[in-house]
């Protein structure tokens, strides 16, 4: 391992942590339009170019149906772009996001998340990406500041690789991630200049500059790779799409990683990230900023001496199917924490661990919908009853909804007595 190179120790929030990624991997074109909580992202840009620091064009458009288009056309054109949106913003751009990774156009949206409407909200769930897990984008959900920064700049490296060619969600929860501020250790632009090479687009996708558009439009059908027969590829094409996907980009993803933490010292483990696992009888799962309450969770049961980990799912597109068996492999109970409204993590860990010999129970649990509170104490009462279940205790409802905010050790032992 290489030694770490120099960094810049700052506060910054998650979105200004973002936008100071994409400086750094110099983004030339910011497709914008403003929406909350992500907006801060495109404003913090705008005063950097406004400054003279970044060298790059702002395309403001009518909404992110505009925004996708142009962030298409411009990536196409061979320029590294870079859009921020959330909730409503995504459902505008539904079309295009698809558009995007059909035509396998390497590029990286930013998402603060935010809870989709009615009735009007503007707090916190992860729905508004988890609504798009089968669309072929690779999603990378983030805990806090420090974890945006690392995790753009990685992006972009996987997400532009000649060999997957696919575009990347980073994902942080709305206000809670976005707006409250971390310490943050920004790697110098040399030593990123020195991970992510200037955007070079493969000639098999660089195809808007010199389109014959008599040709296209007098019958031919063109997909992201050119012009093609419909009848004898759309399908080959699409297994060439999964496969860059599920295959290819976790092997990207890893050794981007694994470079990564040569350069800075900093790590997440790759695709998931395990703490206090070596000898846990029971997981918790979870995804983005959960992560860093199961934590606090995790280290109250270890003072009781109950045997809990955390296994943190850092990227849930590709679903990192074979690392999960692995990781639980000498697990008794799971309990997964889904903060979206179709348990999206606890079905594809169900989905992985069938057939497994001696698989653990697994319960799933969907709290935090809409920017509720979830405590610590929310948590370790998720744990008891993957505690119980592990140890033969009856299960009423394998996955549930978790209403209740507990807010101290006396409502959580009351609930765990009731």
């Amino acid at each position: 391992m290489t030694s770490p190179t120099p960094t810049r120790r700052e506060a910054l929030t998650g979105n200004k942590a973002a936008a100071h990624a994409l400086k750094l991997a110099r983004v030339q074109v910011l497709c914008y339009f403003p929406i909350g909580p992500s907006d801060e992202v495109g404003e913090e840009l705008s005063r950097m170019i406004q400054r003279g620091e970044l060298p790059a064009e702002v395309i403001e458009l009518e909404h992110e149906r505009s925004v996708m288009n142009a962030q298409i056309t411009a990536t196409q054109s061979g320029a590294r772009c870079s859009f921020a949106t959330n909730s409503e913003g995504l459902l505008i751009a539904a079309q295009q996001l698809i558009f995007a990774s059909y035509a396998r156009i390497p590029m990286v949206v930013v998402v603060a998340h935010r809870a989709l409407e009615p009735p009007a909200i503007v707090r916190s769930d992860d729905q508004d990406t988890i609504m798009y897990r089968d669309i072929h984008w690779m999603h990378y959900h983030c805990e806090n500041a420090q974890d945006v920064m690392d995790t753009v700049i990685q992006a972009y490296k996987v997400s532009e690789d000649p060999d997957v060619l696919l575009p990347a969600f980073v994902t942080y929860d709305g206000w809670e991630v976005s707006h409250n501020s971390y310490p943050v250790q920004s790697p110098s632009q040399e030593a990123v200049d020195s991970f992510l090479p200037p955007f070079d687009l493969p000639p098999e996708v660089d195809f808007i500059k010199n389109l014959d558009f008599a040709a296209y439009y007098g019958g031919q059908r063109m997909s992201g790779y050119g012009y093609i027969d419909v009848e004898r590829e759309y399908m080959e094409r699409r297994f060439q799409l999964d496969e860059a996907l599920n295959v290819t980009s976790k092997a990207r993803l890893k050794q981007a990683h694994q470079d990564y933490v040569n350069l800075t010292g900093r790590g997440y483990g790759g695709l998931i990230e395990t703490y206090q696992m070596e000898d846990a009888e029971v997981a918790i799962v979870a995804m983005g900023s959960l992560s860093s309450t199961s934590r606090l969770a995790v280290h109250l049961l270890r003072e009781q001496g109950k045997k809990v980990g955390l296994v943190k799912i850092r990227t849930y597109r590709p679903f990192p199917s074979e690392d999960l068996v692995e990781a639980l492999g000498n697990v008794k109970g799971v309990v997964v924490l889904d903060r979206n409204t179709v348990a999206a993590v606890y079905q594809d860990l169900r989905s992985a661990l069938f057939g497994q010999p001696n698989a653990p129970v697994v319960l799933g649990r969907i709290i935090g919908l809409g920017g509720r509170d979830v405590t610590h104490f929310n948590i370790v009462y998720a744990a008891e009853e993957a505690l119980s279940a592990a140890r033969g205790g009856a299960v009423s409802k394998p996955l549930d909804w978790h209403f209740e905010v507990i807010e101290d050790e006396e409502m959580l032992a009351r609930m765990l007595n009731s």
